[in-house]
Parts: structure tokens; C-alpha cells; sequence
């Protein structure tokens, strides 16, 4: 399993911007929009190109057995904490998942500022309650849930607020954190 980070690296890109837009493309094929883009943030491949290059966001392409099995990324950045989302493909499943989860939490844990010292020390984030695989995945990882926050989400779809799983992984603390 490989994490391989889009980033700018003397202002050339990781990867191809078509590339990017297969990533939505792929969450497209898969059904997944309107559940990883809930909030109708990204719409289309452009709408999500545009998220992850100019919109403050950090994104990892994740590696499985050769292939692209999915992505996970940062944004809300704010004093040593992110916010987390991901979004797993049909061949990264299971024990795979929680396999790649552990990973990527070894993998952002493992960041380092310009001194040495550790990045992060807290990543949350936010699930509709509906999602059970999101839900099922935070609770095996071992995240902590702290509780159901109403109306937190804004579902597009639905255009109404829905309530949301609070979930959150601290530096040290929980299962492998």
C-alpha cells in the first residue's frame, strides 16, 4: 500500500489535473458522489479539481495492490488539528480498509514541521448518521465518537441539515493513535 501525496513541488504538480478529475470521476462510477460530497460541494470533476488544488485542501491518493483504491484529505487546518475525510473504492474493502486506515493514520501522525516536532495532534471529523460504512469504519479504527451533533451537515440532496457522528483521533490515544 502506497499514500501518495498531490502536492506542488517547485510549482509542478504530483499529478496531471487529468488525473484529479478521474478521481471524481471514479467516486462518479462508484455512486459515491452524493455520499463523500454531501454537502454538493463537488459536483463535477472540475468542481473537485478546483477543491483540491486552490481550496485549502491536502489530499493523498491511496495505492493498493498496484492500483488506485481511494483518497483521503486534510482541510480546516487550525493549531496542531484537521479535519479528516476519505473516501474508499470497491477494491478497498474490509480488513483492506482498516489496513489502509491505520496507515494513514501512522502516515499524518508521522508529520513533521520544519523543527522536527509533530504536525498534528488531533484529526476529527464529521459523518451523517445515515452512513453506516463511514460510522462502521471510524468505530473499527478505533476512532472516538463523541457524540451526534443535530443538523450539522447540510445534505444537498435533500437540501436540509442532517445530524451528524462527531468523530476524533488524538495523538497517543486510542487504538494505534
Amino acid at each position: 500500500m502506497k499514500l501518495l501525496p498531490y502536492s506542488a513541488i517547485d510549482g509542478i504538480a504530483t499529478f496531471p489535473d487529468s488525473f484529479i478529475r478521474g478521481l471524481f470521476e471514479r467516486i462518479e462510477a462508484e455512486g459515491l458522489v452524493d455520499t463523500v460530497f454531501y454537502d454538493g460541494a463537488a459536483k463535477t470533476a472540475d468542481d473537485f479539481l478546483r477543491c483540491m488544488k486552490h481550496g485549502m485542501n491536502q489530499l493523498w491518493v491511496i495505492k493498493f495492490n498496484g492500483e488506485i483504491a481511494g483518497l483521503y484529505w486534510l482541510n480546516n487546518f487550525e493549531q496542531r488539528k484537521a479535519e479528516f475525510h476519505f473516501c474508499f473504492f470497491e477494491n478497498l474493502r474490509g480488513g483492506s480498509a482498516l489496513q489502509a486506515g491505520e496507515k494513514i493514520r501512522s502516515a499524518l501522525f508521522s508529520m513533521k514541521d520544519k523543527d522536527g516536532k509533530p504536525l498534528f495532534d488531533l484529526f476529527y471529523g464529521l459523518t451523517e448518521v445515515e452512513n453506516k460504512p463511514a460510522q462502521k469504519w471510524c468505530e473499527r479504527m478505533g476512532f472516538e465518537f463523541l457524540g451526534i451533533l443535530p443538523s450539522a451537515l447540510w445534505n444537498a440532496r435533500l437540501q436540509k441539515s442532517v445530524p451528524a457522528n462527531y468523530w476524533y483521533v488524538e495523538r497517543g490515544k486510542g487504538k494505534n493513535g
